[in-house]
């Protein structure tokens, strides 16, 4: 028996890394301009866009779940957001993409399904979290138990599959044009190793499966998030 590593493992470390060297960046930025108390001028670089990301989370997460849960999950719904987003779009640059990896997704809606869990058994309380699982009727329990984890299944196979489905597909692509490349080089009797018609349709379907399908992945990843979470939490 051999162990070997995944092939997502070094995206997922060099990602990781980017990402807090990029918070790291803007936090220092946006406490200089908070420092400086010049605040008639409009922040510029990193504190621009680190005021801006912060801004736009804060509304989400206002709107979803309330104003007085900006504070408490504001953070894990942006740093949510941003490394899904991330690693969604990291393909482009030639990484494996992390969250086609079923391990990083179920990771990821684990975190989600553990607050979803504990606002609930806080919220209702113990007995009547368990009498919950017996209604309406006492065998709909096993429904009832299988449905505590349909939310963490859910959203770590929707990421996974998704993501998977593109890099598939986006695979086969490549390999027919290249088929077709060398079928029409060779009724010329040439060859080529440059997959020219790859070239002229591959950035369309990229545009699509890799930056409009990570786009939506990351909303509704962090939409559910926030509405399963806030479904469970007192008086919401």
């Amino acid at each position: 028996m051999t162990l070997s590593i995944q092939k997502e493992i070094p995206a997922i470390i060099i990602l990781t890394v980017l990402l807090c060297l990029f918070f790291v960046l803007c936090a220092w930025s946006m406490k200089k301009y908070i420092k400086a108390g010049n605040y008639q001028e409009a922040p510029k670089g990193l504190a621009f866009i680190g005021l801006w990301i912060v801004d736009v989370i804060n509304n989400m997460v206002s709107e979803t779940m309330g104003e007085r849960h900006v504070k408490s999950f504001g953070p894990y719904v942006g740093s949510l957001a941003a490394y899904i987003l991330v690693a969604n779009l990291s393909g482009l640059f030639g990484f494996n993409t992390p969250t086609c990896n079923l391990s990083v997704t179920l990771a990821l809606a684990l975190i989600t399904w553990t607050l979803i869990e504990f606002n609930s058994w806080k919220n209702n309380g113990f007995v009547n979290r368990i009498k919950g699982l017996f209604e309406p009727m006492p065998f709909f329990v096993i429904g009832n138990v299988l449905g505590i984890f349909a939310p963490l299944l859910s959203m770590s196979l929707r990421l996974f599959g998704n993501l998977l489905s593109g890099t598939i597909i986006m695979g086969l692509v490549y390999s027919a044009c290249a088929s077709l490349m060398n079928f029409i080089l060779g009724l010329f009797g040439a060859s080529s190793a440059f997959n020219l018609v790859g070239v002229i349709i591959a950035p369309v379907l990229h545009a699509y499966f890799d930056v409009f399908s990570g786009f939506i992945q990351m909303y509704i990843f962090i939409s559910l998030t926030m509405i399963l979470v806030s479904n469970e939490m007192e008086g919401d």
